[in-house]
């Protein structure tokens, strides 16, 4: 069953009048916070086949800080996806080839969460639609299974099972 685990990478340092908003690093707590949530993702058996990642600093190193625990090979950075929408991460899902069985995108709200609610069908459970509509917080992924090809991932096509946290479960 295709799975899609949408990750909003961990809490980044604020912006700063020295850098840009794609060049900010990671909190120590956002460091910690990322190798604890490739633990959670582990353990409940999401390991992603493939790993889209935005060019932004901050989910690079979400990714770099995941990695050695989830240890994914295929890994792809998509400069589209620091500032895209919905259609723009249907596109990439729909362009991979070989039909991988996990895939686990690291981007950014409020594309994450619109992207979950966007995918989410009416059987999708009620606790991580309401933490969604909220707003995934950094360092948060979402779970969305569905049948079917990537090609047909659509509107409503997708059940929301979960949103893993270092924090709870919901």
């Amino acid at each position: 069953m295709p799975t899609l685990v949408l990750i909003r990478h961990a809490k980044a340092e604020p912006p700063s009048d020295t850098s840009g908003d794609h060049d900010r690093s990671l909190t120590l707590k956002g460091r910690t916070s990322a190798a604890e949530l490739a633990d959670v993702l582990k353990e409940a058996g999401l390991v992603p086949d493939v790993v889209l990642v935005s060019s932004a600093l901050r989910t690079q190193l979400t990714w770099k800080l995941m990695q050695p625990t989830l240890g994914t090979t295929d890994v792809r950075v998509e400069e589209e996806l620091y500032e895209t929408n919905v259609a723009g991460i249907r596109d990439l899902l729909v362009a991979l080839e070989g039909e991988p069985g996990v895939v686990a995108i690291i981007g950014h709200e409020p594309t994450v969460s619109a992207t979950a609610a966007h995918f989410a069908g009416p059987t999708s459970d009620t606790g991580a639609l309401k933490r969604v509509a909220h707003g995934l917080p950094t360092g948060n992924a979402a779970v969305l299974e569905f049948q079917g090809p990537w090609s047909e991932l659509d509107q409503h096509a997708a059940n929301l099972t979960a949103i893993y946290s270092t924090q709870a479960l919901y």
